[in-house]
Parts: C-alpha cells; structure tokens; sequence
C-alpha cells in the first residue's frame, strides 16, 4: 500500500516572518463554528489566568483590528524575558510579553497590543485555508531566537549564530545543498523585484545574481521573481520542490507583503491567496502537492503555550558555544493538500526541522536529513502525518475574493522604527546586495537594475 508522500510529487514551502500562532490562528476555537485547535478561550477565567501584567495592568489576550504598529522586541534575550523564568519542575509561564514589548526600543504607543489576535475579519485567506485544508496547531519556531538563525534551522537544520547580525552570514551547507547531492531539482521563487534572503551568504550571490538577470532574457535559474510563477506553474516548468520568499520589509522595498510589523498582515493575505489560485489552476499538477505555510519565529507576539524542551547547543562562527534550553515559541502552519481533510487539526509537535526531514522521507526513503536533524526529531512528529487521505480529493476550492489592502502610509517606516533585530537584518540585507552588485556590476544594467537602485539609495541614507 502506497504511503502519502508517495501521491504527492511537489513541495512547497512558504516562510513568513513574526507573528504568533495565537496572534494569527489562535481565533480559530472560538465561537460556534470553531476548529479543535488549542487556540483562544472565550471563558473570562482562562483570559485572565493568561494575561500578563505590566506596572499594576493586566492585558488578557483580545482581538484587535489595527494593522501598523511598532515591531515588538524579538531576539534571544526579550524572547527568555518572554518565555519567563521557569521554576524547578515546573512550566514556562509565558507571562514577559507586555514587559519586552513596553520597555523595547522604540517603544510602542500601546503595550497591550501584544497580546491581541486577529479573527477572521482579518484573515479572510487563513480562514479559508484552515477551514478547507489542515492547520498545525503545535508547529513551533526551532529556537528561541529571531530571523536569521530560525531561517538557518529551517532550511539547514542548524545555525552559527543565535541573533541577528548586521553582516553577511557564514558559509554552511543549505538544503539547496542537500538537494543538490541528492539530484532532486529545487528552484526559489522571491515576490518583488529585489533578491531573496540567502543573499546574506556569500557561497549563494553569484548563482542568485545571474538567476535573476538571466530571467530578465527569459532564462529559469534556481533562483527566480514570484510574478512568472502562475506560468511557470500551468507550463509545468517546475520542479519537485519549491521556495517562495515574499519580499521582505527588512530589505530593500517596494510593496512588502511578509507579514513582519508594521507591514499590514492584510498584505500577506493577498500573496498566499494569488499563490493558491495559481495551484489550483492546474488541477492535475495541484492534485499531487503539498504546500507548507508557516513563519519563521513568533516576532515577539503573545502565546500561551508553552515551548518544546528541545536543547540546541549552537557553536557560533567565533567559537562560543550557547545552549538554548527548549525551542522558540509556536507560530501559524497551515498545510494545504488535496490529500488533507478539510478542517483538518494536527495537533502533534513540529518544528521547523520537519520540513528537512519530510524531504529525506520523500527523496531520501526516509533516511534522516542530518545527524543534527536526526535529534530533534523523537520531540517531533512526521510532517507527513498531517496527509491522510488515500487518494485526492477530486475539487479544490476556488480562491476567495480578497479586497486589496490599502495603502500603507506614507512615512510608516518612520513612524513605526524598526526593533533591533529587524534593523541588524535590513543592515545585513543592505550589505548583501551592495555586495551582488560589487561581484557582479556587469548585470547592474541588464537585469539587476532594480537592486542596483536600491542599493544606490540605501547607500546615501
């Protein structure tokens, strides 16, 4: 009998940035037509058990509506403040959320917001997906950290360093590596017009360089802009596994829709929606894929349950050795298959490690990824697991309409300052591509000229 990896012959991975599993999917088991997931609670006891408190206030978990606001703190230490002092035997309280959040650097116009979650109102495309395909109600950020070592875990399985940093990262082995060595063809889709995030290590530019110039002349690199995707989709110029980046608001920009604040998360909404109607449009190819959404850490958002006790001992690129105690706090996961039930909860823990070991158990006949991988993984459930239907379901669902979101500010950036981290990863994201077009002037006028600009503007800043 076939296994369900076996029917499926396309992954897909998609990667947002900063928010919470409460903060975006916890609404979801609320209310008469809620799903099973361990979300947030209605009952005034459970609210209040789960507040924190900053200087005599109590902030329980709400709704919110409002999209722009100061990016709350979000690496190593605020996220240990975060997580919270953990008694002998006992359970993380999760209770330094408003605390990192009120006394961050800028520091916000309302501490509480935090601990607000978004409904349905405002996630009008989750809430369809989650409702017509599966949500992974325990998938967790691999460490306890921000972007760039989360980003590392999830597409290396381990990382050198343990916060952001304003320079480029070291050289290690990436899963486009491990692909490589086993022959299975990969390419990485970037929404905008700029680069995508591994332009931060140096072995990638020179490929991400002439990918992105050569498309300009109708030449598919592995590294590709997300506005051929839809036909490189219904042309079957595809390969088995596929990265999609959106384009990010520590980076160059012009429409940022990664879901980091204070880019509006209603932007978000509109790119996974167009990604999904162009799956869906080719329903022979949809019929046999698997398309993996989920973000990179919890951006410093409110979550009540608590951290997996996966112990990480990261050697950083200077020779220190960290150990991180457990991994980093729960995001949003949706998994959309033909061979997901609708409404489907898997309520099992991931990390971000999963998704290296799905690719060895569908390339790889279940060997593990990585010695490293191969360790986190009794904490883990199979990311496979969450298929379980024997054969597709015959229709998918057509993509809702979305109204787009509107204008962003003029000024936001100004208004909303980045929180440390973010700007450690926009420096980082500067130098990256001050440093493609250094290697590489003779594509800054035939194909690259958009982050030729870019950096040009950044560099008078």
């Amino acid at each position: 009998m076939a296994g369900p990896l076996d029917l499926i012959d396309t992954i897909i991975v998609l990667i947002l940035e900063n928010r919470s599993f409460d903060h975006v999917l916890g609404y979801l088991s609320r209310g008469a037509g809620g799903l099973p997931v361990e979300g947030i609670r209605d009952d005034p006891a459970w609210l209040a058990r789960h507040a924190n408190s900053w200087n005599g206030t109590a902030y329980p978990p709400h709704p919110i509506t409002r999209m722009s606001f100061t990016d709350p703190p979000h690496g190593s230490r605020a996220i240990a403040d975060q997580i919270g002092r953990v008694p002998a035997g006992g359970t993380p309280p999760m209770d330094g959320f408003v605390k990192t959040y009120a006394t961050g650097n800028p520091a916000p116009d309302d501490p509480g917001l935090v601990m607000g979650h978004y409904t349905a109102a405002e996630l009008p495309m989750y809430d369809f997906l989650a409702r017509n395909y599966g949500v992974c109600d325990h998938w967790f950020a691999a460490l306890p950290a921000g972007t760039q070592p989360n980003k590392l875990m999830a597409m290396s399985g381990t990382t050198s360093v343990v916060d952001n940093s304003p320079v480029l990262l070291p050289d290690q082995p990436l899963v486009y590596d491990w692909l490589t060595d086993k022959r299975v063809r990969w390419c990485a889709y970037q929404s905008g017009d700029y680069f995508p995030f591994f332009t931060l290590m140096p072995k990638w530019i020179g490929e991400i360089a002439t990918s992105l110039a050569g498309e300009k002349l109708g030449v598919r690199g592995r590294f590709r802009r997300l506005k051929n995707f839809a036909e490189d989709w219904r042309k079957g110029a595809t390969p088995p596994v596929i990265f999609i980046e959106p384009e990010y608001s520590d980076g160059p920009q012009d429409s940022p829709n990664d879901d980091h604040p204070p880019t509006a998360i209603s932007r978000g909404q509109i790119l996974v929606r167009d990604i999904y109607a162009a799956l869906i449009a080719n329903p022979q190819r949809w019929s046999r894929t698997m398309m993996i959404i989920t973000y990179d850490e919890h951006g410093g958002f409110y979550d009540h349950v608590p951290p997996l006790p996966i112990v990480t001992d990261v050697k950083t690129s200077t020779g220190f050795l960290v150990r991180l105690a457990s991994s980093g706090v729960r995001v949003p996961a949706l998994v959309l298959s033909p061979l997901v039930e609708a409404g489907a909860v898997h309520a099992r823990p991931l990390d971000h490690t999963a998704i290296l070991q799905l690719l060895a158990d569908k390339f790889d006949g279940g060997h593990p990824y990585s010695d490293a991988v191969a360790r986190r993984q009794p904490f883990l459930s199979p990311l496979s697991a969450v298929l379980t239907r024997a054969a597709p379901r015959p229709l998918a669902p057509p993509a809702p309409v979305l109204a787009p979101p509107p204008p962003a500010p003029v000024g936001l950036a100004a208004q909303y300052p980045p929180a440390r981290g973010a700007a450690d990863n926009a420096q980082a994201m500067q130098r990256a591509g001050a440093r493609m077009i250094a290697d590489h002037p003779e594509l800054a006028q035939h194909g690259l000229e958009h982050i030729a600009a870019a950096v040009g503007r950044g560099s008078n800043r």
